[in-house]
Parts: C-alpha cells; sequence; structure tokens
C-alpha cells in the first residue's frame, strides 16, 4: 500500500508540472519569475524570450559523462523542472545534456525537446538589448528545433544565428531570422560535420547583394570595421566561449575601448564586455560584412 501510495504521488507531481507547462503562463513566469529583467550592463528593463536570465555558467565547462550526470542531478534537488528533466535524461542525446548542464538558461528549449511541444513562429529579437544589431539565441525555442545538417540550430547554429544578426541588423530587415537563414545554408549545402562551412559567409552576402570581406586579426582592423557600422563575424577556437569551435558576432565598441559582442549560444557572455586581450587569444578568423 506504502509503495502504491508513493508511485501515485510521483505520477501527480509529474502530471502536475506538464500541467504548468501546457498552460497559457511561460515557464520564465512560473519558475524564474519575470520574463523582463534589469542587468548591470544595460541598466534598463530587458523584454526576453524563454526564460533567459543570463545565468552563471560553469568554469571550465563540464563535459565528461560524469560531470554532466552530477550537474544534472544536482539541478533536480528542490526544483520540479530539473526533476522532471532528469528522469528523462535518458531521452537526451549527449549534445543537449551538456548543454544544460553548461547552460542552465537553455532550460525551456530541453522541455520542448522532451515534450515535442513547440510555440507558433512570430518575429522579434530573442532579447531586446537595443543594439544596432538585433540579437538571436540558436536555442529560442521558434527555430532551435528546426534541422542543421544531421542536428539541429539549438546545436550547431552559432553560423546562421551570426549571420541572422549581421544582415538583419546591416538591411534593418526582422524577417532575416536564424530559421530563414539556417534554411539557406541547409539547401546550398554549406552546413558540414564541423560546422557552417566559411564559405558560405562570401555566399550568404552576396545572396543579400552585401558584400563579405575576411579582416586580419589585429587591433587595428578590427577597430576600423566597427567604426564604419559594420559588424564582424568572428570564428573562435575551444576556450572561452565553448568546448568546440563557435561563431560570434562584433558588434560595436564601448567607451572604455572593449568589445560589445553577440553570442548566439549564451545570454551571459552577451551581456559580458571583452577587451582585445580577452578575444585575441580565442580568434580564428573574420569576416566584414557591408553593404
Amino acid at each position: 500500500m506504502k509503495k502504491f501510495i508513493k508511485v501515485l504521488i510521483g505520477i501527480i507531481l509529474v502530471c502536475g508540472m506538464l500541467f504548468l507547462y501546457f498552460s497559457k503562463n511561460s515557464l520564465s513566469e512560473l519558475f524564474f519569475g519575470s520574463s523582463k529583467k534589469t542587468t548591470l550592463v544595460n541598466k534598463k528593463t530587458i523584454k526576453i524570450r524563454d526564460g533567459i536570465r543570463g545565468v552563471a555558467q560553469p568554469n571550465p565547462f563540464i563535459v565528461t559523462e560524469d560531470e554532466i550526470n552530477r550537474n544534472l542531478l544536482g539541478n533536480s534537488n528542490n526544483n520540479l523542472v530539473g526533476q522532471l528533466i532528469y528522469t528523462r535524461k535518458h531521452e537526451l542525446p549527449e549534445a543537449q545534456q551538456k548543454l544544460l548542464a553548461n547552460n542552465k538558461d537553455t532550460t525551456q528549449y530541453i522541455l520542448g525537446y522532451l515534450t515535442g511541444e513547440r510555440i507558433p513562429f512570430e518575429y522579434g529579437e530573442t532579447a531586446e538589448l537595443k543594439r544596432k544589431y538585433p540579437y538571436y539565441i540558436q536555442w529560442d525555442r521558434r527555430w532551435a528545433y528546426d534541422e542543421l545538417g544531421d542536428i539541429d540550430v539549438a546545436i550547431g547554429g552559432c553560423g546562421p544565428t551570426s549571420v541572422a544578426m549581421a544582415i538583419g541588423g546591416l538591411l534593418n530587415d526582422k524577417t532575416i531570422t536564424p530559421r530563414k537563414i539556417a534554411e539557406i545554408e541547409n539547401k546550398n549545402g554549406y552546413f558540414t560535420s564541423h560546422g557552417t562551412s566559411w564559405n558560405f559567409f562570401d555566399f550568404i552576402a552576396k545572396e543579400y547583394g552585401l558584400k563579405s570581406n575576411q579582416v586580419s586579426l589585429s587591433k587595428e582592423d578590427i577597430d576600423k570595421v566597427l567604426k564604419r557600422g559594420n559588424p564582424i563575424i568572428m570564428s573562435v577556437k575551444p576556450g572561452k566561449f565553448t568546448t568546440v569551435g563557435h561563431i560570434i558576432l562584433v558588434v560595436a565598441k564601448d567607451k572604455d575601448d572593449n568589445y560589445i559582442i553577440n553570442d548566439p549560444n549564451s545570454y551571459t557572455r552577451t551581456l559580458k564586455i571583452w577587451s582585445y586581450d580577452e578575444l585575441k587569444t580565442e580568434i580564428v578568423a573574420m569576416w566584414e560584412f557591408s553593404k
């Protein structure tokens, strides 16, 4: 009888969590508070989707199976959503488990992956940072589950997401989204086993009547591009941004000679101000997009 009662309580808890998930209120409000957040960087109220908060991320990254399991188990303590995810962890590919372990801002994407729930598509930034170039996150649920090669945009979409931010800002066109750019990349075979092919940048720039020029790794050349008001697609190696290669967008400089970036995989790193010394050890290659 006691065993039956425990099972019944477990079923009730799971049903309750699923009810909350599918209710009209967003998970960001139910579990994380309001979807608007005041940051020290912007000192404004920012409208943000998908319960994203800019959480602290582990340093160094969590990479081994044991580390990932311990992290997700720890996240299930006194956390109903964490408990639900942990009980279904076996349904998540390794990449999704690793993503969540390193960034709890991805929780709503992971829940959608497990439940199959999708949200209606609409235009708009992932977070309205009031920058010249829009800010999109690759695991934004509007396109996170879209196919990109043999994975999805959430896992491999840093390239098309960075391109969407660059071109969307240059043309002031909110219809240029990661979904649209990823579709073009897929259709034309520019996504490889190593991620977005660098040749895609020239191709997609021409598709939109723009120019793509490779930039040297020097601070002087980076500053010249930003002074012209143009964005820089930056390919970085494993290190401060991810455990694999990654693509980000450099969008501006501040008054203290630091750099402002749009990281499609991390709202936290997007809010951070970066010095050249911090970036120079990560850079592999860069491209200026211009009219």
